[in-house]
């Protein structure tokens, strides 16, 4: 999948967020998302940037992106949900929210 440097960092920022909602970070999480980063030809350094960006500009570049795109982010965060083996409240809620306020079927 083709994203944009802005994408990728949308997508990273809003991953980082589905991480650290329920308040507890995994190893299995940790691991995924330096896979993703990896499958997203971002640098080490882009990860200390993904920090700086900012979550609603996150959403909305999410939700210009092309359908196809955001199925793929879908399964992107899917993915960082059910790796630690438990879906917290939080973490549906925020995936809802998510597919709700992007247009993600």
């Amino acid at each position: 999948m083709e994203y944009n440097y802005n994408q990728k960092m949308a997508i990273l920022r809003l991953l980082l967020d589905i991480i650290s909602i329920d308040g507890k970070i995994d190893e299995r999480e940790t691991m995924y998302f330096e896979k993703v980063k990896k499958e997203l030809n971002l640098s080490p350094e882009d990860h200390f940037k993904v920090k700086e960006f900012n979550t609603l500009l996150s959403l909305s570049i999410l939700k210009a992106m092309s359908e196809e795109q955001k199925l793929n982010y879908a399964k992107f965060m899917k993915n960082m949900i059910l790796i630690d083996g438990i879906i917290e409240p939080s973490e549906n809620l925020a995936y809802e929210d998510i597919c709700s306020f992007c247009g993600i079927p």
